[in-house]
């Protein structure tokens, strides 16, 4: 660059940086004016985003969910308390329509006392934890531990009749080759291990830090355990591993507890509303999902986006808005046996499914909204991305190209063809540390981020609720 220009530019400089208020400090870097800031919008949006910044109960909502009533598994008397404290919340805020929605769920399993330990070589004490709906041992049960693993499911299959009556670690599995039909290949491998007639089952938790992991289901399709199954920490199984392949022979007592009941219960997902003002008829959908697993507190899966949903409807009737079309609470229970009480919610409203205009579902932590996927629809991207501008200052901006696989409550609508969008978050230390694990507490909450994805799922909904427009439904699935 040239030094004429550079001086000019300068000299110009002078008087902006003569108007900075007060007396410069010593060794302070000038700042410049850039004019007056904006005054607070008075747009209803802008209203809405403001009240839930400035005096937010998300927060206080999730710490109370979570350190008061603490885990909520599905079919629990915990969740059952948690059902009705939220219920009296929604109706504190003035929603209308509060109810429960029951539906038939499956055995109530209780955890019990479960735990183990090296017979030989170090001794060690085994951190474990049964998989949910297992079957207890008959007491403590000892044995030498016996892996499996192949590289193709003919291996596995090759192994099963060796491992009958054994405790056996499993191992690395065999993955889906290119082009291979993913959920068929899942179903015969899921289908080999119900062949697996062991004593006990030990599967690694894959999580560093001795963190536990957490799955199961009382419905025989997601894979309910017929053999006493337990997660054991990453770190162990990997010791198990090596000594067995060092032939040291590790031996092993393992005891795990539970109750499984033997009669089905009705679990309940909750619904409250506020009524729409034009088009009462048309329904936009927030929510998440309020069971959790039990090893923690069910803060980031889910109490945090549970909660998000809830304050939606807080900030809209603090602020005395009314919206055109009807917002709908809904607080799913049964999402981590497989989307149980979305699944029976959309069954039980087909019928009225032409009538949502979109759902909305924040289920993937603590992390900031930073936007939505376009679910592979060109024809949503337009409208998401309008209804989404009022929070693109907040950092949600993003339409993501892709379609959100059907691994939370937004699944079932977008079956029926419904435009259903599961939020893109920060990930944060969701996948790594809290998801389905000990850790997953309040102590990973992050409160701004949390009150910013609130903000981000108001901002989106009032506009759904209010364009003048509706979103094109697509075919349902097949």
């Amino acid at each position: 660059m040239r030094l004429f220009p550079i001086l000019v530019l300068g000299l110009c400089a002078l008087p902006l940086l003569a108007q900075t208020s007060g007396p410069a400090k010593k060794g302070a870097k000038p700042r410049f004016d850039f004019g007056i800031p904006d005054k607070p919008f008075t747009s209803d949006v802008a209203r809405l985003i403001r009240e839930i910044g400035e005096h937010p109960q998300v927060v206080s909502n999730v710490e109370a969910l979570c350190d008061d009533i603490g885990p909520r598994l599905t079919g629990s008397r915990r969740l059952e308390q948690a059902d009705a404290w939220i219920m009296a919340r929604l109706k504190a805020y003035g929603a209308v329509n509060v109810h429960e929605e029951a539906y038939t769920f499956g055995p109530r399993w209780v955890r019990g006392q479960d735990s183990g330990r090296l017979l030989n070589l170090n001794r060690v004490v085994l951190h474990l934890a049964a998989m949910a709906w297992s079957p207890a041992t008959p007491g403590a049960v000892q044995g030498e531990v016996a892996l499996l693993q192949g590289r193709t499911l003919e291996d596995l299959k090759a192994q099963l009749p060796s491992l009958a009556g054994r405790i056996v670690l499993v191992g690395e599995l065999p993955k889906p080759g290119p082009g291979t039909d993913r959920r068929a290949y899942y179903q015969q491998l899921l289908g080999l291990m119900r062949e697996l007639k062991a004593a006990v089952i030990l599967r690694s938790s894959g999580r560093p830090d001795d963190l536990l992991n957490m799955t199961g289901s009382p419905v025989s399709r997601w894979g309910r355990a017929t053999v006493p199954t337990a997660f054991l920490s990453g770190e162990q199984a990997d010791l198990l591993e090596r000594q067995i392949r060092r032939g040291e022979h590790p031996q092993v007592e393992i005891r795990i507890g539970g109750e499984l009941g033997k009669e089905a219960v009705q679990a309940h997902n909750v619904v409250a509303e506020i009524k729409g003002s034009e088009w009462p008829d048309q329904v936009v959908i927030v929510g998440g999902h309020l069971d959790s697993w039990d090893l923690g507190t069910g803060a980031t899966d889910n109490g945090t986006g549970a909660m998000a949903s809830v304050e939606v409807l807080r900030a809209i009737q603090t602020l005395g808005l009314r919206p055109k079309r009807t917002l709908r609470v809904v607080l799913f229970s049964g999402e981590e046996e497989g989307l149980l009480g979305s699944n029976a919610y959309a069954e039980a409203h087909k019928a009225e499914a032409a009538n949502w205009q979109a759902v909305l579902i924040d289920d993937m932590g603590t992390g900031r909204i930073l936007g939505w996927p376009d679910m592979g629809q060109e024809a949503w991207r337009a409208p998401l991305a309008a209804a989404m501008a009022p929070a693109n200052n907040l950092g949600c901006r993003e339409i993501g190209a892709f379609l959100q696989p059907g691994d939370t409550d937004h699944w079932p609508f977008f079956q029926l063809g419904v435009p259903a969008f599961a939020a893109i978050q920060e990930p944060l230390d969701y996948m790594k540390i809290t998801h389905h694990s000990q850790a997953d507490t309040f102590t990973h909450v992050v409160p701004a981020d949390l009150v910013q994805g609130a903000q981000a799922m108001a901002a989106t909904a009032w506009e759904l609720l209010n364009m003048p427009g509706r979103l094109p439904h697509i075919p349902p699935a097949s």
